[in-house]
């Protein structure tokens, strides 16, 4: 169960650092309008709720701490 939860904040860490990049590349460039447009749309909005819901998911299983070492 640790390895999950170690790769499910791996990955998510991996999203919020991409896309603030991506936002940060948007500004230099000055296109922040076509940014906003591009991330706005359906499979970008599924993937956020997908990962909340593992969130909480897995912020509701209890680990006992005697079988990982």
């Amino acid at each position: 169960m640790k390895n999950i939860r170690t790769i499910l904040s791996v990955s998510l860490l991996a999203f919020l650092t991409l896309g603030y990049g991506a936002s940060q590349l948007a500004v230099f460039q000055r296109n922040t309008a076509v940014f906003a447009q591009q991330i706005d749309c359906p499979p970008v909005q599924w993937l956020a709720l997908f990962f909340l819901l593992i969130c909480i998911v897995f912020a509701f299983i209890q680990v006992s701490e005697a079988n990982e070492q």
